[in-house]
Order: structure tokens, then sequence, then C-alpha cells
């Protein structure tokens, strides 16, 4: 009897720890401040707080129902039946702690009034690149909460997504890092696999790819096949914003020789060398010569492939032969996923080209940075254009900073007035 009742006494002080931390868990100011939950779209508010009630209430229920049993039968077999659930408790519980800290932690990264702003920036930025592709496809644009962080590379959680604790991700979460919150292009490349995803661009792309690039060795068409859902990705970044995003891809990949040309087999990034050369591929491909030139004049200096000896370069230089018949692929070549049409032909990359990003600023004139009209129609092109003249890496850097700056905060205050 004494043993039973120790038991009981154990399972008892176990479920009741686990619905006691759920309980707080449920308490969400505790998690996010209410000035951060402000920061954030109002649909998309109510959309986490739905989902993480509804996590919450399954493990609040799931630890209930143990209680009961436990509460009706004292007998070895029911004990051991509770001391299973126990540990699904245990397991619950973490799961559902997971995913609401991972949103409740990006949420909190709006910490001010400005960066809230700029951050909302971010969010109409990524929402506007989908729509541009999805909206003609009769698709639904899910809604984004960016977050800053630290590190390189951006990266997403996309919506669609089984998250932790079982359930769908409502929305899609998107790292935004601290070095480029102000030259945010790789925001869209995130959303460029977030509509991959929605429209099966990934698999039909990889396909195309190896069949399409068969007149080349196998190793080459097997290569681009591998990296199809980082091309999609930077393609859609390209489309919107140009130059912009090939200079900022070229900073983020310039580190140490050893990474720029390392490969990695199942790693879906492009070796570094070959990918900033497929993005130059895209400039010249539709703006002829141009900064971009004199960018990869500097990267090939930088890594002169002729005084390395990595095991990647025989790889590298067979591939770099089919740089034009990939980008044509990616940019010129029609997909099912765009109902038969080219991702070119959908959003037209020379719209961030720059003769088109001249004429906007010449027909905007000055307001073209102040008025809200202008930022809110032409945000995608704005980020081009701040994006173009950084990346050219003359005149007044720390000026084009400051007007990003201004620009996408104008643009996250603005919000409610849409």
């Amino acid at each position: 009897m004494y043993a039973t009742e120790s038991i009981n006494r154990s399972l008892t002080r176990q479920i009741n720890h686990w619905l006691m931390a759920t309980n707080r868990l449920a308490v969400l100011e505790n998690l996010a401040s209410a000035a951060a939950w402000q920061g954030i779209d109002h649909t998309m508010e109510q959309l986490l707080k739905a989902s993480f009630k509804q996590s919450i209430d399954e493990v609040t229920a799931f630890a209930q129902g143990l209680k009961q049993q436990l509460e009706t039968s004292n007998g070895p077999d029911n004990q051991r039946s509770v001391r299973r659930g126990v540990l699904q408790l245990r397991d619950k519980y973490l799961k559902a702690e997971e995913t609401i800290q991972f949103y409740t932690v990006a949420i909190n990264s709006r910490t001010t009034p400005r960066l809230a702003a700029l951050l909302r920036a971010c969010d109409i930025l990524c929402i506007k690149s989908m729509q541009e592709l999805l909206h003609p496809l009769g698709r639904k644009t899910p809604l984004v909460l960016t977050y800053v962080d630290k590190g390189v590379g951006a990266s997403i959680l996309k919506a669609g997504l089984r998250l932790w604790d079982g359930r769908i991700s409502p929305v899609a979460a998107i790292k935004v890092t601290q070095h480029n919150l102000y030259r945010p292009t790789a925001i869209i490349h995130e959303t460029g696999h977030q509509v991959a995803h929605i429209l099966g661009w990934n698999e039909e792309l990889a396909l195309a790819l190896q069949n399409k690039l068969s007149g080349y060795p196998p190793e080459v068409a097997h290569a681009f096949s591998s990296w199809a859902s980082e091309m999609a990705a930077d393609a859609f970044a390209f489309v919107h914003t140009g130059f912009a995003a090939v200079a900022a891809l070229s900073d983020v990949v310039s580190g140490s020789p050893a990474s720029v040309f390392a490969f990695h087999a199942n790693d879906p990034h492009p070796i570094s060398y070959l990918r900033v050369m497929l993005n130059v591929t895209m400039c010249r491909e539709f703006y002829g010569s141009g900064p971009w030139d004199a960018l990869l004049d500097a990267f090939k200096n930088d890594y002169d492939i002729e005084l390395v000896s990595f095991a990647s370069v025989p790889l590298i230089r067979k591939c770099m032969e089919a740089l034009p018949a990939v980008v044509h692929i990616l940019l010129r070549t029609g997909h099912r996923a765009f109902e038969g049409k080219s991702l070119s032909q959908l959003i037209n990359p020379n719209r961030a080209g720059p003769l088109e990003l001249s004429k906007l600023e010449y027909l905007a004139g000055p307001a073209l940075f102040t008025s809200h009209a202008w930022i809110w129609k032409e945000c995608l092109r704005l980020l081009a254009l701040n994006g173009y003249k950084i990346g050219v890496g003359a005149g007044d850097l720390p000026g084009l900073y400051k007007q990003q700056e201004d620009w996408m905060t104008k643009l996250g205050f603005s919000v409610e007035m849409n």
C-alpha cells in the first residue's frame, strides 16, 4: 500500500508540475510584451494567439485526463499507464513551449516603436513580393512575421509547415539579420522559398535542370538539380530587386576561401563561387554590362580559382560552362507552376534594372522617398534602387543607408493608412 501511495504522489506531483507550467505558458504577456504584440499585424496576432491557445488547451486537457485517470484507479497496471502518459505530457508540453517560444521571441524582437516599424516594413516587402506572383495565379498570400536576429544569413520558417507541436504554421516567420536590416534583399530570397513551396516549383525546377542540362557532364546536371530550391529563391530575389540582391548576396557569402569554394553533398546551397557567378549571369542576361561586372572582377580577384586546389574546382569549372543555360531555365523557361509562363514573364526583372530605376527616380523626384503613396506603391523598387546604389559602392554610402532606414520607417508607421 505504501509503495502504491508513493507512486501516486510522485505521478500526481509530476502531472501538476507540467500542468502549472502549461498554465504559465498560457499567459502570453509573460512571454511577449503588450507593446511587442502591438507591433505586429492585428490579423496575424489573432492567428498566432488562436494557434497557441489550441496547443495549450491540448496539453491542459491531456494533463487533466491523466489526473482523472490516476484518481479513479490505483492498480499497478493503471499506474504504469499513467507513467507512460506523464512522459507523453512532458513531451507535449516541451513541443508546445518550443513553438510558442519561437514566435514570442520573434515578436519580442520588436523592442522599440522604431524597430517595430522597420520590421513591419519588412513584413510589407515580403507580402508584396509574394502577392505579385501568387495573385495572378489565383493563390492566397500568407502573412509574414519578420524578426531581427544575429548571424550572417536570413532564414524562413514557411507558412503551411508542421510545427514542433504538430500544428500547421499559420504565418511565415522570416529572420532578418542585424547587419542587413537596412539592406534586406535577403528577405525576398526567403519569400522565394515560400512561393516555390506553395506552387511546387522546386520539384519541377529540379527535374527541368536535370533534363535540360543533359548536354553537359552528368555531374553538372545533377549538381544544379540538387541546388534547385536555392537557385529558385535567388531568381525570385533577382526579378524583384535586381543587382541589389546580387551585391548583397556577394557580401554575405564572401568568407574564407575554404567556405567560398566548399562543396557539400546534399547541401541545397550552390558552391558560393558559382552562386555569385550565377547571379551576375542573371544581371548580364537582362541588363547587359554594368557594375555587376566590376563586382565579379573583384570577387574573382579575392577568390582566384587559378590559385586554389580545392576538391571542388573541377566541378566548378564544368558548371561555369552551363551558367547561361541555367539562367535561361530559371528565368525564361515556362513552368507548370506558373501556368506555362516563365518567372520573368510574371515579374519583369527589367523593372528592377538600372534604366527603369533611373526613370522611376526621375519621374517621382524627391517625393519618391518621402511620399506615402510612392513608398507604398514602389517599396520593392525602392529596395532595389537603394540596394543598387549601395552595391555600386560609390557616393555617400552612410547617406544611402540612412535614406533606406527613413523610408522603411515611414512605410512601417503608415501601415494603418492602407
